[in-house]
This record gives structure tokens, sequence and C-alpha cells, in this order.
């Protein structure tokens, strides 16, 4: 405790010598009891739009601040991209110890992680058929670190390890396990804490109306942001947000704080399953944005199997962007499938289902069905999808339900087998749920067309086949 509050009282004073402002109504708390790590509580009633804290940009963990950013040339960083840049750049800063500016820093950071990149096998397997077990990405991120980070670590490996003249040896070494973790774990820092941060001055091209193209706000610079990171996140309770000025980035209440409450940041509308990926825990308030994912690859192998499957159907689709890795099922309340089923799904559903006169008439006037209403045909087949996609699960939504009626996710060791057991077992119910209910909605959907006979495709004016849909917003 001593050491965790000493910690804590070491980074606030650096981040003020740094030059950061830091409001007295706030305080960092130790929230380790209800597995929450470090917290920014309110000491004082606060204001809506009060500033909390300020940030100066030259306190931000960036790329651009790093020493080695003078030393390796910009050509690199650009090569590497946002994201192996930023842990090119804490790996140095980590390595240099307390030499580093940023030492108190990383001295509050977590060592420990309970995100998927770090769970066993056996962890794993408990989330069954979940599409997140293939988002993990840890071979992939081998991969990156092996063939495109090491090799520049080697290049300039006398900057990197600078006054030690054991350097290249020691670049060499950071092929070992140990550095390789080392670097899965910056990874997953950069993960759940780093920001996307806007610069002081935008190069970005905008339109008429003031708005940057969407790439462009893919390829923002990321940076670690001093405690700014340290406030949890709440989908409900999300009080305050972090805004960019020119030479500070101001931290700000949206809303009246009361003394005693804590201070939320917030995710966005992400499902369990990516909170877990991403920031190894899960929360009840954040069932709302679950998703469950239809995987191409079902699709396609269903379609093969009815005999449907047509490589240049595909490929119209490909060019007018409907077909994906997956497609989801998210929820809603009501659930209801206008809101909820992928409307790409039904366009791929009922393209493939269109006879050769239907897919040239409307392949001639380059466009899709319409995703309004499904067709008998497209209603069976997108039920057969849903049912295939529940029995991959090696569990029923039953059987999980029964068997976790007295389990807390929140409870145990941090990084406990059981715990994580108990949040996989919570993503997996949240999936089946979903499911479940687009089966039972789809299946009285067939029951109502007659089992299968199949609808009359109506025709619009323009002599096109109007297909079925949903109405829904496109996939997140």
């Amino acid at each position: 405790m001593a050491d965790f509050d000493d910690a804590s009282q070491k980074f606030l004073a650096w981040l003020q010598q740094s030059g950061a402002e830091i409001s007295p109504k706030i305080k960092l708390e130790d929230l380790r009891h209800a597995q929450a790590g470090r917290g920014v509580i309110a000491t004082q009633d606060i204001a809506e739009h009060e500033v909390l804290f300020r940030i100066p940009r030259s306190a931000i963990l960036s790329v651009e601040n790093s020493v080695l950013s003078n030393e390796i040339p910009a050509a690199t960083f650009e090569m590497l991209g946002p994201w192996l840049s930023l842990i090119l750049v804490m790996l140095y800063e980590y390595l240099n110890g307390d030499v580093s500016n940023w030492a108190p820093y990383f001295s509050v950071l977590p060592s420990e992680f309970n995100t998927l990149m770090f769970w066993s096998d056996d962890e794993l397997a408990e989330l069954q058929a979940s599409a997140v077990v293939h988002k993990i990405g840890k071979e992939s991120a081998n991969e990156m670190f092996l063939e495109q980070l090491l090799p520049v670590i080697k290049e300039f490996a006398e900057t990197f390890f600078a006054g030690d003249e054991r350097a290249k040896q020691r670049a060499e070494e950071m092929r070992d396990e140990r550095n390789v973790k080392l670097m899965h774990q910056m990874g997953s820092l950069i993960m759940a804490y780093a920001f996307d941060v806007e610069p002081a001055v935008t190069k970005k091209d905008v339109d008429e109306e003031g708005f940057a193209e969407e790439d462009e706000d893919e390829a923002l610079p990321k940076g670690m942001v001093p405690l700014a990171d340290m406030l949890n996140a709440d989908a409900d309770r999300n009080n305050a947000r972090l805004f960019y000025e020119a030479q500070y980035l101001d931290m700000k209440a949206l809303k009246p704080i009361r003394a005693g409450e804590e201070i939320f940041n917030d995710y966005g509308p992400l499902p369990r399953s990516d909170l877990l990926r991403r920031y190894g825990y899960i929360t009840d308030n954040y069932t709302q944005y679950d998703v469950a994912e239809i995987p191409m690859d079902l699709v396609t192998d269903l379609a093969t199997t009815a005999g449907i499957l047509s490589e240049s159907r595909l490929e119209y689709l490909d060019e007018h962007e409907i077909l994906d890795s997956g497609y989801d099922i998210t929820a809603s309340s009501p659930f209801t499938l206008q809101e909820s089923l992928s409307p790409e799904l039904i366009i791929l559903v009922e393209t493939l289902l269109l006879s050769d006169e239907e897919f040239d008439r409307l392949k001639g006037k380059g466009k899709l069905p319409k995703p309004e209403r499904m067709t008998s045909k497209g209603t069976e087949f997108v039920h057969k999808i849903v049912q295939t996609r529940i029995a991959q699960y090696a569990t029923t939504l039953d059987e999980d339900v029964h068997t976790s009626k007295d389990e807390v996710p929140t409870l145990g060791e941090y990084s406990s087998s059981a715990r994580r057991h108990a949040m996989a077992k919570a993503v997996r119910v949240g999936e089946k749920t979903l499911l479940g209910h687009a089966e039972e909605l789809l299946a009285e959907m067939v029951t109502r067309d007659g089992g299968g006979s199949k609808r009359q495709r109506e025709v619009d004016e323009d002599g096109d086949v109007e297909m079925g849909g949903t109405g829904k917003k496109q996939r997140a």
C-alpha cells in the first residue's frame, strides 16, 4: 500500500513539475479493492465545464516528445506507422529506466494485464465460438515485432542503447521471449490507455463544412496522456472528457460532479467482448452494446452447401463494399430485427438467392437489393445461418445461465482463472442471448410465411426487384 501511494504521489509531483495544472478538487485514489487500479475522485463539488486538470502537450509520451525522434529519421517512423512507432518510443523510454523523463509515469502504469492477449489457451477456450477470439492478434503482433520493429532497433542499436558497449548484442537479444513479452506489454498499454492526439495545428484537408476525411482521422498520432488515462470508464456515468487545445489537453467535467464521486471517461459503444479484449474487464452497463457476429466463412459454407454460392456475385458485392469478415447482430431494446440485424447480411443473402435474370438486371443498372424486407427464401436462409451459428458454441444459453446464477465476474484476484472464466462466460451469454432473440423472430417469420413458400418479389417503379432488409444503421 505504501509503495503504491508513494508512486502515485511521485507521479503527481513529476506531472506538476512538467507544467500540468491539477485542480485541488480532485485526487488520485487507490481503487484496487474494486478491481479498478487507480482512479480519480472528486474531493469537492465540481461544476459543469470546470477544468479538472490541464496537461501540457510536452508531457505527452509520444514520438514527437521523445529524444528518439531526433535520432531516428522521420521516414523510419512513417514506415512503422503510429502504433509501432509509439511502441518503439515506449520501449526506448522504459529501458532507459530512471534516466527517462517519463520514469515516474511508468511507475504508475500497470505491469500485469488481464487482456485476452495474456490469457492461456484454456482460459480462451471459455469464450467458445465468440468471434473475439480471432481478433486478439497475438501471432500477427509477434510477426510485426520481429519483422518490422526488431530490424529498426538493430539498425539504430547504438542510439537505442546509447552508452552501452553491448548495444548491438542487446538489440539482438530483443527477439528473446521476455523482450517480445515486453513489446506486448507496451502494445497493451497503448491499446488500453493511448489517445489519438489531435495536432495543435491541423494539417488535414477539410471539406466546405469543416469535416476531415475519415482516413486522415485514422492516421492521427497516438500518445500516452498522463493522468487522463487514470480515469476509469463507464458507459452510464461518463462525466468528463478530454479537450484538445493549442498548448494543453484539458480534462473537463461534462456535468456537475459531487464530492466523493468518481470521475469517469467513456470508451464509446464497445461490446463487452471488445471491452475484455482491449481493457481486460467487463461491466454490465456495456451489455447494451453487445454484438454477436456471423462470420463470412459461415455464410459462404452454407451457401456452398445450398448450391447458391457465386464468385461473380461476391465480386459484385465486394465492389459495392457489402462483403465483410463478419456481420453483426447488435443489441436493441426491445429487440427487433429491424434494429439489430445487419442489412449487409440481408443484401448478401438476397443477392445469392436471385435468379440469373434478376441478378443481371440489377447488375446492369449498378444496383443492389434494397434492404427493406426479406423474401421468404431469404428469411429461411438467414434463419439457417443463425441456427448454425448458435450450434457452434459448446454449451447452450440455458446451460450457461443455469451455471452462472451465483457468479459475479468482478470477484476474485485480478488475473485469476476463475475470474477470467466468469468474464468469458458473461461474454458468450450476451452473444447467445442476441442470437437466440434473432433465431426466435426469424422462426416466427418463417412460420408466418408458410414454412418457406417463396413470396413473390415486388418490382419497383424502375422494374427492379424489391429485396428485404431491416433498415438498420451501418455496421460499426
